[in-house]
């Protein structure tokens, strides 16, 4: 079997994994923290669905620079792996969704049958953009991670 890149174990982990925390800061400066199910592509970037009157939507139009983390649930410390992402998030408009609708769907497939199909009309996609991410895998030595900033 040949060695993955790092970017490669990344690209699979974020295929496996479904869920992130986001991180936002409110008007006031108050951070607020959200669960959220995502899928990814090619460039790292991240899609979730949300209403626009969600607290961590809100706090978006405010301000682009969020964090997310992802991680292997892992009980035993030596296992523990993940990533940790600083990047910039925006609402995107119909005619920017491109092929994500249907990565959401293949991903979560429950999204094209009732009632969720209906719910799916009055939500709107998010795209995360890393500008930085860290990744953590304790499985190769306690503390062991590699960083890459993006262009």
């Amino acid at each position: 079997m040949t060695d993955l890149t790092v970017d490669q174990k990344i690209q699979a982990f974020l295929a496996t994994c479904k869920t992130a925390s986001l991180a936002t800061v409110d008007t006031h400066g108050k951070p607020f923290a959200a669960n959220l199910q995502y899928v990814s592509d090619e460039a790292m970037c991240l899609y979730w669905v949300s209403s626009m009157s969600s607290a961590h939507s809100a706090n978006i139009e405010h301000r682009h620079d969020v964090a997310l983390t992802i991680y292997a649930h892992q009980d035993d410390p030596v296992n523990i792996h993940g990533l940790q992402l600083r990047g910039t998030a925006v609402m995107l408009g119909n005619d920017q969704l491109g092929d994500v609708y249907e990565r959401y769907a293949a991903k979560y497939p429950f999204v094209t049958g009732p009632p969720y199909d209906e719910a799916m009309k009055l939500q709107l996609f998010y795209r995360f953009t890393p500008t930085w991410l860290r990744w953590l895998d304790n499985r190769k030595g306690f503390g062991w991670k590699v960083e890459k900033a993006f262009d």
